[in-house]
């Protein structure tokens, strides 16, 4: 998705989209803004994240930095960048960490790759757009992620949610409403770790997206450590704009001990803020994006 402020009841920082991309049939051209998924009433822990455990707020990993993309990173990308996904459940494999996703209902029979340490819950699923499950779906289908990421020994990543708008394209505007409701039906399940996303160009609005006590109610409430699976500007921002953000989010989010992982959006939706070229090269971005300081050793 790509994105821009709106008025409304949810205040300043509330979005609205003005432009999506595909599902994972095709190319899986994504693009976002939020989701939490933790330990709301009913949910329980599992494998756990990095040695996290359940609820596990304060957990951090030693390489968080990823991509989001529809090409692979290639062998330059390493060890600055520490994993990548692209959307489905069987990505190329290489010299960066695949992480799976059950994009929606549609792929719940795909298999999980052999390897895999992590598999990523349902892709914005109150976007009709996107993968279209209302919370209490979300949480019926669940148990099959479950079967699979149990069946692996893997923790499992929340449905990622965005702030979604108009409301007769969305199955709930909100996205912390929707994980709310998305825990009260699905009791018991196993959710190790909280996956959002976010296409705001600044890092005070990054903050008070992520942190409680602000604007917004922060992805925090669920104490479970948080994967950022989708950031960058939106599309009308300049590749200097994008670089400008990007050195100002990626020492926060390695500094922020809540934070399990992140990957920069790379696709074609948002041009200027491509990391990986067609061969799995790095752009000019990308090799600011690996070598910020706080990536892997």
């Amino acid at each position: 998705m790509t994105w821009r402020r709106a008025a409304g009841s949810l205040g300043a920082l509330l979005l609205a989209v003005v432009g999506c991309s595909g599902a994972p049939s095709g190319p899986r051209n994504e693009g976002g803004a939020g989701g939490p998924g933790g330990g709301a009433a009913g949910a329980t822990g599992g494998v756990g994240l990095g040695g996290a455990g359940t609820g596990g707020a304060g957990a951090s990993a030693p390489c968080k930095r990823g991509i989001a993309a529809n090409v692979a990173p290639g062998a330059a990308f390493s060890p600055g960048v520490a994993w990548w996904t692209d959307w489905s459940t069987q990505g190329a494999s290489g010299a960066v960490e695949f992480v799976p996703m059950f994009w929606g209902a549609s792929s719940l029979t795909a298999a999980l790759p052999s390897g895999a340490r992590y598999v990523l819950g349902f892709n914005e699923p109150n976007f009709k757009s996107q993968s279209n499950l209302t919370a209490q779906q979300a949480a019926a289908d669940w148990p099959m992620v479950e079967a699979k990421a149990r069946a692996a020994g893997i923790p499992i990543v929340s449905p990622a949610m965005n702030f979604c708008g108009p409301a007769s394209s969305c199955n709930g505007i909100d996205p912390y409403q929707y994980l709310k409701d998305f825990f009260a039906a699905c009791t018991g399940c196993q959710v190790d770790g909280v996956a959002v996303h976010w296409y705001n160009c600044d890092l005070p609005s990054l903050k008070d997206y992520l942190e409680p006590g602000g604007s917004l109610e922060g992805f925090e409430q669920f104490g479970k450590p948080i994967w950022l699976t989708e950031f960058s500007c939106d599309g009308s921002a300049t590749a200097a704009q994008q670089e400008a953000y990007m050195r100002a989010a990626v020492p926060y989010l390695e500094a922020n001990p809540h934070v399990f992982r992140y990957s920069w959006f790379s696709a074609d939706p948002i041009p200027n803020a491509r990391l990986v070229n067609a061969d799995g090269s790095p752009t000019a971005l990308g090799l600011v994006y690996r070598d910020l300081p706080g990536g892997c050793p």
